[in-house]
């Protein structure tokens, strides 16, 4: 064990992170929201435009639509995803979210009727900067999940509870004997 050498190495983040002058995390925090509210009248700005390019690829395809137009619909989505989630209401986020799985289950099913590509978008137009009661949000989004039920297409990701639609009533019968 004659030949075992311990070389120690100096840590420079550690040393950097320890040194007096940076910013608490809560002034970290406060300084980002302070940033991205900047942002925010500029990038919602950009939430029509992006609805709108999704409009047009889906009107290209005319009524039916191709297992390439729909990979295109999905990379281009993602700009408006990112906008949606950031400054954009929970329901359009969660609308948007829809129509990814949607065309995601489009692709899958080899589905290529737009119709319920347009349904989203214009949902997407409806909520968009629209001042929606709570139940108006949810009966829009299950509205949106009828129309996934009706093809056989499931979310990738679960609904947040207070979007997710109620369940369908159980018929019960009187009278059951055993």
């Amino acid at each position: 064990m004659s030949g075992c050498k311990i070389i120690r190495v100096k840590n420079i983040l550690g040393e950097l992170l320890s040194m007096p002058g940076g910013v608490s995390r809560e002034e970290a925090v406060q300084e980002a929201q302070t940033l991205i509210e900047e942002l925010r009248e500029e990038c919602e700005k950009a939430v029509p435009v992006e609805i709108t390019r999704l409009e047009q690829l889906v009107a290209s395809a005319g009524g039916q639509i191709s297992d390439a137009q729909l990979g295109e619909i999905l990379d281009q989505v993602d700009p408006l995803l990112t906008l949606s989630g950031t400054f954009g209401s929970e329901t359009l986020d969660a609308v948007v979210k829809k129509f990814c799985d949607l065309a995601f289950g489009m692709k899958d099913k080899g589905i290529s009727t737009t119709a319920p590509l347009k349904v989203h978008l214009s949902a997407m137009r409806l909520v968009f900067k629209a001042d929606l009661s709570d139940d108006d949000a949810v009966a829009i989004l299950a509205e949106l999940s009828r129309i996934h039920d009706h093809y056989g297409i499931h979310a990738h990701v679960p609904e947040p509870p207070e979007f997710a639609p109620a369940p369908a009533p159980v018929a019960v019968r009187s009278g059951y004997k055993k």
